[in-house]
């Protein structure tokens, strides 16, 4: 494991300081609203043009590591994030949109760049855990987003907020950059960019039937991770009627625990249970926290709303780590890397549909019960779609 600590680390930070760029603006929406007409229905669509964003660049993650390195990449991608983060100071709401889909192409490199970085230093039987312990940057992200940016927009300021933001991007890529030499020792710059194999990675999941399930079941999970990252703070506010950083406390708790549930749904997946049981169980799980979430109203205790925000988050966002890690272990072997950019694109078109989805309910429902029971709907029936099946006896077996 000494080997992999460093890069372990450096893809663990960057996915932490990704994750509080790519939810600076749906964290500080409530302080958009008066100024530049931000709504509740601009916050999925603002998620829904991130992921958009995201989805081609994950398709050619595999030509660009190739020609330029996984770590480089993903350090261009960052710098661009900051930059859409720099742009949407603006008061302009069609070009703060658009900062969101280039800020998407950024966040793209990120899970496939990681990816190989730590599966050239990691064993198989490590791998759960290892990529659950990057995967936890994410609710760690948000944890600091849900704490810093509303922190920074009540005693400075929105824009303020949005500058910090990217400024802790640029400085990231600075911390990283002594690791990109080992990184990127791989690459190949002489390599032609082409699209030929996006069309493979799409042929293989098509073709895989346990890829398949896993794609499919990746997509719903996407679906309801992104409708609760990107709608909690403004439906505790709208809704429930708390205020700003009461509604941030929330979503850090929904965050926060989500760092130690990923580790520990990875330790448990790569030890004890198999990890498409563990993604079933914990798909379950989180449609029950999910139907919690929607009968939330002013009665309730901060203590309560920070509770169920915190298991919701435990559940529904704590699959990432083990899902990667048994689209390893099911693709065939020399197909790893294909598999995994083929299922991360869908993944990020799960995370596109799911907050553009959730807002058309919320618009013809007028509230968020509906929606959230959808979402609790779907992610049940994905959970039963991965239960492990047991395996048919072969042909010789019968005959014998």
């Amino acid at each position: 494991m000494r080997d992999v600590f460093w890069p372990l680390a450096g893809t663990t930070w960057m996915q932490t300081i990704t994750s509080v760029m790519f939810l600076t603006v749906p964290v500080l929406a409530p302080a958009l609203l008066d100024e530049v007409g931000f709504t509740a229905s601009h916050v999925g669509l603002y998620t829904s043009l991130v992921f958009l964003g995201a989805m081609p660049v994950s398709l050619f993650m595999g030509a660009l590591t190739a020609r330029f390195g996984a770590m480089r990449t993903m350090q261009i991608g960052i710098l661009a994030s900051a930059a859409a983060l720099f742009l949407s100071i603006t008061t302009l709401l069609p070009l703060i949109l658009a900062c969101g889909f280039v800020l998407g192409m950024g966040y793209g490199p990120n899970t496939p760049g990681a990816a190989h970085i730590l599966a050239r230093v990691t064993q198989p039987k490590d791998r759960p855990l290892v990529f659950s312990i990057k995967q936890s940057g994410a609710p760690l992200g948000g944890f600091v987003a849900g704490l810093l940016i509303p922190w920074v927009v009540v005693g400075a300021g929105w824009r303020e907020a949005l500058m910090v933001s990217a400024t802790l991007g640029v400085v990231t890529v600075l911390m990283v950059q002594p690791l990109r030499a080992k990184s990127d020792d791989d690459r190949e710059p002489g390599r032609p960019l082409s699209a030929g194999g996006v069309w493979c990675q799409l042929r293989l999941l098509a073709g895989h039937a346990g890829l398949r399930r896993l794609t499919l079941a990746g997509f719903i999970f996407a679906c309801i991770q992104s409708c609760m990252f990107a709608f909690l703070v403004t439906y505790l506010v709208n809704h429930v009627g708390l205020d700003l950083v009461s509604a941030g406390v929330a979503y850090s708790c929904m965050h926060g625990i989500g760092v130690g549930a990923r580790i520990a749904w990875g330790w448990l997946a790569g030890r004890f249970v198999r990890a498409a049981m563990v993604l079933a169980l914990l798909g379950m799980a989180s449609a029950s926290f999910v139907i919690m979430l929607a009968h939330m109203d002013a009665s309730w205790p901060l203590w309560g709303i920070a509770a169920v925000s915190a298991t919701a988050g435990a559940t529904a966002a704590g699959w990432n780590g083990v899902f990667i890690a048994e689209i390893t272990r099911v693709a065939p072997a020399d197909q790893v890397s294909a598999a995994t950019g083929g299922s991360i694109f869908f993944t990020y078109f799960g995370l596109v549909v799911g907050p553009a989805v959730f807002s058309v309910l919320v618009t013809l429902s007028n509230g968020y019960v509906l929606p959230y029971y959808v979402i609790a709907g779907c992610i049940f029936l994905a959970a039963l779609s991965i239960l492990p099946r047991r395996e048919r006896p072969t042909l010789s077996r019968r005959s014998s």
